[in-house]
């Protein structure tokens, strides 16, 4: 990675989000997923950040950045990557997100189209919920034995160390299991701030207010080039994200594509590096 800086952008309301730069060139903002886990997208930016200004943030109330909270809403999520780009002095920028994160730059693009280059949404999972039913059969096939063990500590609170083993398992089946998909859980804890937890109502009053909004309805606002990256050993069926893919090509054929990377799972830039690079 090429020298990183690190400081807060203070947004209007007076949440400080935690901003980190690193590189020269065209700009491109990273959104985390989750919602309501933290930046992790380091690995990404080390691809990136030797002919791009990588821009990598922890959203309101997560990680770092304040306002833990809420309330917390899909426009506000928007609004503070605007405010980003502005509080920054950037004229437009690539927007590249991963799982929640991708939503987040698409909707941003429709909302902010002049300021936006290009979209990259890597792991999304499309519009709707066809994905959620078959993610939840794969995904307690993967924890196997250790399912019972996931569903208790979700049940409850946690002491830190039930945290730590509550996450590994909760991520583990993200990673294809032909990999080392618990050193890559491991890795992903790691890139966890000192003290910090996953921002839970962040998650759920994210998660709601994303399911009432239609995200097929986005497309029609969209002008940039948008590629969709799936892994095709992603627990999320990378079948979920057609309907949207054909929503953008209804506009533009040529702008939109899909390439399904083999084997990668949800986390892309950790388990499959060389895939994720534009």
């Amino acid at each position: 990675m090429q020298h990183q800086r690190e400081y807060f952008v203070e947004l209007p309301d007076g949440t400080q989000l935690w901003v980190a730069t690193s590189g020269e060139g065209p700009p491109v903002v990273c959104c985390h997923g989750g919602p309501g886990l933290w930046d992790y997208l380091g690995d990404l930016a080390d691809l990136l950040d030797d002919s791009h200004l990588v821009v990598r943030f922890d959203q309101r109330g997560c990680g770092r950045s304040t306002t833990t909270d809420g309330p917390f809403t899909v426009a506000q999520a928007v609004d503070d990557l605007e405010r980003l780009r502005q509080a920054m002095g950037v004229d437009r920028w690539a927007v590249l997100g991963h799982s929640w994160g991708a939503e987040l730059a698409l909707r941003y693009e429709a909302a902010y189209p002049d300021r936006t280059t290009a979209v990259a949404c890597l792991a999304g999972v499309g519009a709707g919920e066809a994905w959620r039913e078959p993610y939840i059969v794969e995904r307690n096939r993967r924890l196997g034995a250790e399912l019972t063990r996931w569903q208790h500590l979700g049940s409850r609170m946690r002491t830190p160390d039930e945290e730590k083993e509550w996450c590994l398992l909760q991520w583990r089946p993200d990673f294809s299991p032909a990999g080392d998909a618990e050193g890559h859980a491991a890795a992903l804890w790691r890139t966890r701030p000192p003290g910090t937890v996953v921002n839970g109502r962040a998650n759920r009053e994210l998660t709601a207010d994303s399911a009432n909004q239609d995200l097929l309805e986005v497309p029609q606002h969209v002008k940039a080039p948008v590629i969709l990256v799936q892994g095709a050993d992603d627990p999320r069926p990378w079948t979920a994200t057609d309907g949207l893919l054909n929503a953008l090509r209804v506009r533009d054929a040529s702008s939109w594509t899909k390439p399904v990377t083999p084997p990668g799972g949800s986390a892309l830039m950790r388990s499959r590096p060389p895939y994720s690079r534009p």
